[in-house]
């Protein structure tokens, strides 16, 4: 078995690779545990939810791989997590953290935190219940991708800020809406 971080680091160097053949690459099964949609800005963390993707750490917490696809320019293509999660204290903090950019094919390490914390983080939190509460995924408004390897994986980033920007231009709309509601006069 790999250590979670080298298992990170191959990901990451996978994605960066010109040719993978998808029978050989590794497959994950990602779910959305947190996305911030705002026009132009959207975040969205993935999480793996394939069980030979996620490891125990001693003191019985588990570790898994939580990817974060940052739509602002200048940011990575992606930064990948190493986050362990302790679901009796209901905790989780980041244990590694790695930036990757296909424009300059480079991967670097990224900064990070590895203090554990509680829910002041949102997507600390959800990961933290994606592993912990795997029953109720869908009830923490949590969405299955499927299984994909990789390569698809990094092609997926910029279709799912079509469909946040989608969401956060809808949410714009009907505040405007709301707003107007409130200037009218009453009768």
């Amino acid at each position: 078995m790999r250590s979670p971080v080298k298992q990170l680091l191959s990901l990451a160097l996978l994605l960066g690779a010109l040719s993978v053949h998808a029978d050989n690459a590794q497959k994950g099964d990602y779910w959305v545990v947190h996305h911030q949609a705002s026009l132009g800005k959207s975040k969205v963390y993935l999480a793996d939810g394939d069980p030979s993707n996620i490891y125990e750490r001693p003191g019985g917490a588990k570790s898994v791989g939580v990817y974060l696809f940052d739509q602002q320019p200048g940011k990575p293509d992606f930064t990948v997590y190493d986050v362990e999660v302790d679901c009796k204290n209901k905790r989780a903090r980041v244990t590694g953290a790695l930036d990757f950019s296909s424009v300059a094919n480079t991967l670097r390490r990224a900064k990070f935190s590895n203090q554990w914390q509680g829910d002041q983080q949102a997507w600390l939190a959800q990961s933290r219940n994606f592993i912990c509460k795997p029953a109720e995924r869908q009830a923490l408004k949590m969405e299955h991708l499927g299984v994909m390897s990789a390569s698809q994986l990094s092609r997926a980033g910029p279709q799912l800020f079509e469909i946040t920007n989608r969401e956060a231009l809808r949410a714009e709309v009907i505040r405007q809406i709301d707003h107007a509601f409130t200037q009218m006069p009453a009768k």
